[in-house]
């Protein structure tokens, strides 16, 4: 049995390597570009009041979590009191329609990301919460 290959299947060989090699580092490259996510559950939960209709006091209890990258653990934790008081903050600062519903929640989670990202940018240069994830958001 001959080991000799034709000029054509060899170009081909060639192609099929040369496929397998620009996919095998192209795939690499990906892994590394997505940065794994970190959770990171504030505990103790947040009570906190809020502006409620007729000028009455309501209040809010949530547990909350932060998704962040795996890199950028530290750094929320390391800041830790001005992650916190930026969501007592935002969240004391929501009306009654603001929390009620599911849409309404949507956007207060949005919204909370945002204001901690803005105390973290100003104290750090990063802003490195990518979601707020409320267990639960009861309100009274």
């Amino acid at each position: 049995m001959s080991l000799m290959i034709s000029l054509s299947n060899k170009t081909h060989l060639f192609t099929l390597i040369l496929l397998c090699t620009l996919t095998s580092i192209t795939g690499h490259a990906e892994d590394e570009a997505t940065p794994t996510a970190a959770y990171i559950e504030l505990k103790p939960n947040f009570v906190v009041n809020h502006l409620g209709s007729e000028d009455r006091l309501k209040y809010i209890k949530t547990s909350i979590s932060i998704r962040t990258d795996e890199t950028k653990k530290d750094l929320i934790e390391a800041n830790m009191p001005l992650v916190r008081d930026a969501i007592v903050m935002f969240l004391s600062s929501l009306t009654t329609e603001q929390v009620t519903g599911a849409v309404a929640r949507e956007k207060t989670r949005e919204e909370a990301a945002i204001a901690v990202n803005a105390a973290l940018q100003k104290e750090t240069g990063l802003s490195p919460v990518r979601d707020i994830l409320f267990a639960s958001f009861v309100t009274q």
